[in-house]
């Protein structure tokens, strides 16, 4: 998979079409990212998403079209599925958001989600000054003293993540196997930043 992360011109349009119901198979979130990452340009976009199966004539096509043709339209109506803020709007509290499982589903699998959100979960409760763990009792999180606003919180997660796709034990590397972190963080960082 490569390293870069794709415009979010792409990650938006199958971001849309994921939260729109015009994709609803793996194998087509698939496709889409596939073509995301290795797009150039708009117009390599569409011709690689058909390469993979997405026919000329089917909704998700056209849908995918029309969100390419005319970006700053969908931006502006679809904002809050998009994850962007309004103009001089804060950004949230990243440890404190609901909207954060959210953001990245359209870019996971099923099998992915279950592995993200338990990630996640594992990351905020660490970050609770106590937290209640079911074989040890009251437990202090791992990182309840450090600093928690959004860019060093988001540092510590993207390396968390990075532990979990690298880990030693070859049963966890092969579970976070493909997993796309970096178009994870880039979704979060632009969210919450």
């Amino acid at each position: 998979m490569p390293s870069t992360v794709p415009d979010f011109l792409f990650l938006d349009a199958v971001s849309l079409a994921y939260r729109l119901g015009q994709i609803r198979y793996d194998e087509q979130r698939q496709a889409l990212l596939a073509a995301a990452q290795t797009a150039t340009d708009a117009l390599s976009f569409m011709k690689i998403v058909e390469e993979h199966g997405v026919g000329q004539t089917s909704q998700l096509h056209s849908f995918l079209g029309h969100v390419l043709a005319a970006p700053a339209y969908y931006r502006a109506t679809y904002t809050l599925m998009l994850g962007l803020r309004k103009e001089g709007e804060e950004a949230e509290p990243f440890l404190q958001s609901t909207k954060v499982l959210g953001l990245v589903e359209p870019f996971l699998t099923v099998r992915q989600r279950k592995l993200f959100y338990d990630a996640f979960w594992w990351f905020v409760r660490n970050h609770q000054p106590q937290f209640a763990d079911s074989k040890k009792g009251m437990c202090i999180g791992a990182y309840a003293t450090d600093p928690k606003d959004n860019a060093s919180a988001l540092v510590r997660f993207e390396d968390y993540l990075s532990y979990l796709v690298n880990h030693r034990s070859l049963a966890v590397r092969q579970r976070f196997d493909g997993f796309p972190t970096d178009i994870v963080i880039a979704i979060l960082k632009r969210t919450f930043l």
